[in-house]
């Protein structure tokens, strides 16, 4: 199930109970309506604010249109869900109503992890265990790749489930293994990490 809670921590309800079979990624749209991706059933599914009903789902099993495979996280921005279809290697854009829109694929994305949209540019992390990002435009052309390597072709990422955008337009990965937060520029450029292993700043496994 999914928890409620108020944004000073109260636990307000929960949802999805019996209903979702492995929630992954959830996202909220403007219209006080929450889509949330299901990784085990291959779906996505559509719920209404406040009362958390389900208005409508759409995916199984496979890998034609309206079908996933291991779907993980996913956005909504402009009237867009933008779903990262782990198993089938692309990224499925529909409108808010499920309706398949069209995908965002490239030879060189595996497994997409995570996406994001920000400033007319779609985001998408793939790979986790050698984590790449590919930028595509909104209309699906690819732009270009940001792989998490320093000069001497060492992952500067070792493991990464998740990642944001600051005001800035940097890019904030999460290295669950290195237990930091590296922040990138958008030419790739390593500016600065947050935490360590130990001490004060300790950062165990960051997920999303």
């Amino acid at each position: 199930n999914i928890s409620v809670f108020s944004v000073t921590g109260e636990y307000i309800d929960r949802f999805c109970e019996g209903v979702v079979g492995g929630p992954c990624g959830i996202a909220i749209s403007e219209g006080n309506t929450v889509f949330v991706s299901d990784t085990w059933l291959h779906c996505v599914y559509k719920f209404k604010l406040p009362t958390f009903q389900s208005v409508s789902k759409v995916g199984k099993e496979g890998n034609g249109v309206g079908e996933f495979l291991y779907p993980c996280n996913l956005t909504v921005t402009d009237g867009c869900v933008y779903v990262a279809d782990r198993g089938n290697h692309r990224v499925a854009v529909m409108d808010t109503e499920l309706k398949h829109r069209n995908y965002l694929t490239h030879q060189t994305m595996t497994s997409p992890f995570d996406v994001k949209v920000n400033n007319n540019k779609v985001y998408v992390l793939s790979d986790k265990d050698s984590p790449c990002l590919h930028v595509f435009s909104l209309t699906g052309e690819k732009i270009r790749s940001l792989i998490t390597c320093d000069k001497d072709g060492n992952a500067q990422v070792r493991r990464c489930w998740s990642f944001c955008l600051d005001k800035k337009q940097n890019i904030l990965m999460a290295d669950y293994t290195g237990g930091k937060i590296k922040v990138f520029s958008q030419e790739g450029a390593l500016l600065h990490t947050l935490g360590d292993t130990q001490g004060r700043n300790k950062i165990i496994k960051p997920d999303r």
